[in-house]
């Protein structure tokens, strides 16, 4: 069993009208992440709009790296502008966290 001892979040707002065009550049975004290194990529809604997007990493070394190469990759500059026709991206709340306490 792999331990995912580092992860990264982002909070931000998707208007209902664009949902669809939003899973679809996730959906994508998701395949440029694993590509690079990420091993587990979730998105979570809210009732009022908020998504939360978890990526999990073995450790914050290999997060480094993974950001590194994804931010390299010509694909996800193309993605990056289309998600940003979609939400503001002043207002993504962006957090790390590294594993403190196991899981049981």
């Amino acid at each position: 069993m792999m331990r995912i001892m580092f992860i990264a979040t982002y909070s931000y707002r998707v208007p209902k009208n664009k949902i669809d065009k939003f899973l679809d550049i996730e959906r994508r975004t998701r395949k440029v992440y694993f590509r690079h290194g990420c091993v587990e990529y979730e998105i979570f809604k809210s009732d009022n709009d908020w998504c939360f997007e978890i990526n999990r990493f073995k450790s914050r070394e290999q997060y480094e790296s993974a950001k590194k190469s994804v931010d390299a990759d010509p694909e996800i500059e193309i993605l990056w502008k289309e998600f940003c026709t979609i939400i503001d991206k002043e207002k993504i709340i962006t957090q790390k966290y590294e594993r403190i306490l196991p899981s049981w």
